[in-house]
């Protein structure tokens, strides 16, 4: 009873709760008016229907133009603060914002906090994105009094104006200078800026870097003039939908109802107005004199021209930006409902009027054949968009191939257009993208392919003629003769076509479906192995990693180096082989550690670009993994993006004790152990194989007490004959039984030390850890080292600044499964170390959902 309480009052005090019951009420009443004015929709579609093309096509081209002028109006709005951007930029951004506000409360003002990060890259700061979005808010608002002004004062005069068109015009000139007053007061720091620095305390640093911006005059009038422009085309367009269905166009009408509309369209809470604009303006339309039906044909129109061709708009500009997400799925999605739709198609009966057309036209046997190749190509087309997901090449044409036929099959089988402008539509995706699709096909897969389709068709089509040719007449009815026999088997094989066959007895059936099933698998595996995509293995020689290990003496600068030129890795150089790259292969994708090593700058670049070119020729996708912050700029000049993912923690040894307050705990777990006769061993190289051998048992006992393998690229694994080679620091008892160890590897980071391996055994004492480290970091700085690096803590120092880092961060701090990435942040704090973050870089938002797998796969050792 508590519980349904709390809801009812949450509904009850829940802004958004009221403003959809709004939205939904406004929607009511549209078709509470329809229903009560007799407004006949078949009268409305009749209506539209012949309506004149030339003014049609008249207000679609003033759409562009509306469209157009809003862009130029964010041109001038961020010139005014001398940040310009294009002009296509400023109409996506419009688009995009336009779109959000159909959906959200008060959407035309509270979209302009959207997309800030679509113009960032071109140089304004945040709080100059929103100044330059209050501009052209203001603008917007201040050009429909402008406009309205005269046009209801000349209404006022000439014609008889309802009560509810003056207050709503009042209504906004009140709202107008309300906004005025507001902006001032901000620009002066008066009420309303003490208001909201006390609401939203994080807004105060961008009001206060608003009010230092200085706005270009010339430039806030020349939005305002192309805000003008846009009111005059509304108006416009008013006029044109008059026209349009032939009724006499009425210029008072065309003003008072447009201004009336953008009324609404400023006050309305939710969904832009939809419905109350309608009624209003079919109710105002009607007061002019034109009838009902012609008020509400004319306002569906306009509306047609000024709401739905935007809004459709507004969803294709999200598909502007050529290496975006939902482009990368799309064409496989849509080649996967085409092949269900062609399957579909084939299977039921045509529309008789159309059938009877293309007979007229078409042969019976063409008709039925492309009955039969539109199935066929449907199954294939099912197949397909799965290697389309997987980036193949030889995917991508043949499903060109596929769809063309499709189209070409869809109108001869039955003049079905609609789905010949699917199969269109696929094909046009597959083209705008085809810049996604570079995985080579298996060479050897293509060639047993081949082979297969060789043997398998020849065997197929011998046992298929042969078994018709010499089968008993009772079992088809039919004698057949050789040619007619090759014949149906080709029809079988290939086009699933049975027409002529009708077995009359059980073994009939089954010889018939041993044809389908066995052409069927042939097609499948030939499919599968001519789409197969291919993954070249790189191959290194000893010369290589020789050259490799000198690069890295002489230009490495961070800790993962020494993991550079560790066995399991791949090495790309530069032309110069003054450069060179670090990567693993698992499937298609190429895992770089880290990034380059490298002399400067250029060389930078250069190598980055040819690893680029290196990785389409041979069909992979390259990521990059756990680069440094301050190499980001030098990706993002290249084109990539970065996602943080995780912290690294560096420990500043020049004031690292064991003493004071805080390192209490640490100390009195070490004092314990110390007291209990345990202590720390130092073990310079070469390590005695006794050793190494007491150091594999604790090895082996760590990775059976976690349950896991040895996990590789980003460290070493347990290999004698490298440890032999490095410092070992262990913690023993008096007998000289090691209960933990670590082994410190070369840091070509400068004046920085760090480890490798750390393991314990099952039964070793609590505090093991904590002793092991803190004498090391001891050891280090007794060395001279002025820091040292104990790794990273992945997920940590997350911001969620974007949807994809808040889904990590959430998932960090709430999710149990990474409750272990929390944990090693916190114990690494105890040695009170800074933190630097590392970054994931990458050139594509859907290799995001590939990278943890292939993550996971790299990162096997042995």
């Amino acid at each position: 009873m508590n519980k349904a309480g709390q809801f009812i009052s949450h509904l009850i005090y829940n802004k958004f709760f009221w403003q959809l019951v709004l939205a939904a009420f406004m929607l009511g009443m549209a078709a509470f008016f329809i229903k009560n004015e007799h407004i006949e929709l078949v009268q409305i579609w009749g209506q539209l229907a012949t309506s004149h093309p030339g003014y049609i096509l008249l207000g679609i081209v003033l759409t562009g133009v509306y469209i157009a002028l809003q862009g130029q109006m964010y041109v001038h709005s961020f010139k005014a603060l001398g940040n310009p951007i294009p002009l296509s930029a400023g109409t996506r951004l419009f688009l995009k914002r336009n779109l959000v506000s159909v959906f959200l409360p008060a959407g035309g003002f509270s979209s302009l906090a959207f997309f800030a990060k679509d113009v960032e890259h071109y140089g304004p700061t945040r709080s100059q994105i929103h100044l330059a979005s209050t501009l052209f808010a203001f603008c917007s608002l201040l050009s429909v009094v402008i406009v309205g002004l005269p046009a209801i004062g000349v209404a006022f005069l000439f014609h008889s104006l309802q009560t509810a068109e003056v207050v709503g015009f009042a209504f906004l000139i009140l709202l107008t200078i309300g906004f005025v007053i507001i902006l001032q007061s901000v620009a002066v720091q008066g009420r309303a800026y003490l208001w909201l620095s006390r609401a939203i305390p994080s807004t105060a640093v961008v009001l206060n870097e608003m009010i230092a911006q200085k706005v270009d005059r010339r430039q806030f009038f020349m939005t305002l003039a192309a805000s003008t422009a846009i009111e005059i085309v509304g108006i416009v367009h008013l006029y044109v939908a008059m026209l349009a269905l032939g009724y006499s166009p009425s210029w008072p009408a065309a003003f008072i109802g447009y201004i009336v509309m953008v009324i609404l369209l400023i006050a309305s809470p939710f969904l832009r107005g939809l419905g109350a604009i309608e009624v209003s303006l079919t109710y105002i339309l009607a007061q002019f004199g034109y009838p009902i039906v012609a008020s509400a044909t004319i306002t569906l129109l306009f509306r047609l021209f000024e709401f739905w061709i935007p809004l459709f708009a507004g969803m294709a500009s999200f598909f502007t930006k050529r290496d975006n997400l939902i482009l990368r799925v799309l064409p496989s999605l849509i080649i996967f409902i085409l092949g269900l739709v062609n399957i579909i198609s084939a299977i039921t009966p045509a529309i008789p009027a159309r059938l009877r057309l293309v007979r007229n036209l078409i042969p019976e046997e063409i008709i039925s054949t492309g009955n039969t190749v539109v199935l066929v190509f449907g199954l294939l087309l099912l197949i397909l968009s799965v290697f389309l997901l997987q980036g193949s090449r030889r995917a991508w044409a043949i499903g060109i191939f596929l769809t063309g036929f499709s189209v070409v099959g869809h109108l001869l089988k039955a003049a079905d257009y609609e789905e010949a402008l699917l199969a269109l539509v696929a094909a046009s995706s597959l083209i705008y993208t085809r810049r996604f699709y570079k995985l080579k096909p298996h060479p050897k897969l293509t060639q047993i392919g081949y082979q297969v389709l060789l043997y398998s068709v020849l065997a197929v089509f011998i046992y298929g003629v042969t078994g018709l040719y010499f089968i008993d007449k009772r079992h088809f009815g039919i004698d057949f003769h050789f040619w007619n026999a090759c014949k149906l088997v080709f029809k079988l094989f290939f086009l699933f076509d049975d027409s002529g066959l009708n077995p009359t007895t059980p073994f009939g059936r089954y010889f018939l479906y041993s044809m389908y099933f066995s052409g069927g698998a042939v097609l499948c595996f030939i499919f599968f192995s001519v789409l197969k995509p291919y993954f070249v293995k790189p191959y290194n020689t000893e010369q290589d990693r020789n050259d490799a290990l000198q690069l890295v003496k002489q230009y490495g600068h961070s800790a993962l180096d020494y993991f550079k030129t560790y066995p399991d890795k791949f090495y790309f150089f530069s032309g110069d082989r003054q450069a060179f790259i670090s990567f693993k292969v698992t499937r298609h994708f190429a895992f770089v550690l880290e990034g380059p090593v490298y002399a400067n700058e250029a060389s930078f670049q250069e190598i980055v670009k040819s690893f680029d070119a290196f990785c389409d020729e041979n069909g992979f996708v390259n990521v990059y993994y756990r680069v440094p912050e301050q190499l980001l700029p030098l990706y993002k000049q290249l084109k990539k993006k970065g996602l943080p993912i995780g912290e690294e923690a560096i420990v500043d040894l020049a004031h690292f004790t064991l003493e004071g307050g805080k390192m209490k705990t640490t100390r009195s777990a070490i004092n314990r152990l110390a007291s209990e006769g345990y202590n720390v061993q130092i073990h310079q190289p070469p390590i005695k194989e006794g050793l190494l051998q007491k150091l594999e048992q604790v090895s082996n006992n760590w990775l059976k007490e976690l349950g896991r393998e040895e996990v590789a690229f980003t460290q070493g694994v347990f290999d004698k004959a490298i440890l032999k080679e490095q410092t070992i620091i262990t913690v023993e008892d008096g007998e000289e039984k090691v209960y933990a160890f670590l082994n410190i590897i070369p840091d070509y980071a400068p004046g920085e030390a760090t480890y490798d391996l750390i393991r314990k055994v099952q039964d070793a004492p609590n505090g093991v850890l904590d002793m092991i480290l803190a004498k090391m970091l001891l050891y280090l700085k007794g060395q001279g080292y002025p820091s040292a690096n104990l790794g990273l803590a992945p997920m940590s120092g997350i911001e969620g600044v974007n949807l994809t880092e808040k889904t990590i961060k959430y998932a960090y701090e709430n999710l149990k499964i990474f409750g272990h990435f929390k944990g090693l942040r916190k114990y690494k704090d105890k040695f009170f170390p800074r933190w630097e973050k590392k970054y994931l870089v990458y050139s594509h938002d859907y290799h995001l959902l590939q990278v943890p797998n292939a993550l996971k796969r790299v990162s096997r050792g042995s």
